[in-house]
């Protein structure tokens, strides 16, 4: 079933859909598309050295496999019944595996009749147009949201801001990350606000952020804490890499 993917190419769909899963910086992208042999091997090693990198991998591997097998058989759903739930739902697993194209188009083929000003659509569409690196896309559907309320503490929200500050609207991305900068919640959105504020070199604002956040870090609850484990190990990856004043 699986003979026309070479080891390379599931090589290479595995590190973007650990890289997707993990929400990694977007200079990872450019490295895997673009250089799929060399660029495969240095984000593993980055990765996973050190990290039970085998185990690891090889897991990765069989999701990378059953997810093929998944858009297989969500294809065949969608030849068999052409309707807005199976689009949706290939559309979101052909995301999964970095077919963003792809994926765009069926979210779009979704935008007509009582779906047209669907915000959950539209949302997709902001999240996929950003790992698709179509910035300009991912803000122009963002500025038809603005009014949404489901649309305030999204996560897509963070691709919009993230959209408006590679299209050189880095002042408007600002106030979009603030606007999400909210206590005891939003914990992934504030993250990448630590980013954002690391990447304009913005220290004061960056280390009273990620103080906030360590100090709110302490009040968690056991289930609380295990949720955002995995932020938090990176918020904090963040600060040791803080200047200090």
């Amino acid at each position: 079933m699986f003979g026309l993917y070479t080891p390379l190419l599931l090589l290479q769909a595995f590190c973007i859909y650990h890289a997707y899963k993990h929400n990694v910086e977007q200079r990872w992208y450019w490295l895997i598309i673009f250089f799929p042999g060399i660029g495969c091997l240095v984000y593993l090693y980055d990765r996973f050295y050190n990290r039970s990198s085998i185990q690891n991998i090889s897991q990765g591997v069989k999701e990378v496999v059953n997810s093929n097998y998944r858009i297989e058989q969500l294809e065949k759903a969608l030849r068999f019944a052409d309707n807005i739930s199976n689009k949706i739902n290939l559309a979101d697993a052909y995301v999964h595996v970095g077919r963003y194209t792809e994926a765009i188009q069926l979210y779009k083929d979704c935008l007509n009749g009582f779906m047209a000003d669907d915000p959950t659509l539209r949302m997709k569409i902001i999240q996929a147009s950003f790992l698709n690196q179509d910035y300009a896309t991912a803000v122009a559907v963002g500025n038809e949201l603005l009014n949404e309320k489901t649309f305030k503490s999204a996560e897509s929200r963070i691709a919009y801001a993230w959209s408006l500050h590679f299209t050189g609207q880095s002042e408007a991305a600002e106030k979009v990350f603030d606007d999400m900068n909210k206590t005891f919640t939003n914990y992934r959105h504030r993250l990448e606000y630590c980013k954002f504020l690391k990447g304009l070199d913005k220290q004061d604002s960056l280390r009273e952020l990620l103080q906030e956040l360590l100090d709110e870090s302490e009040h968690m609850k056991g289930p609380e804490k295990r949720l955002y484990r995995n932020v938090f190990n990176e918020i904090r990856e963040v600060a040791r890499t803080v200047q200090k004043p």
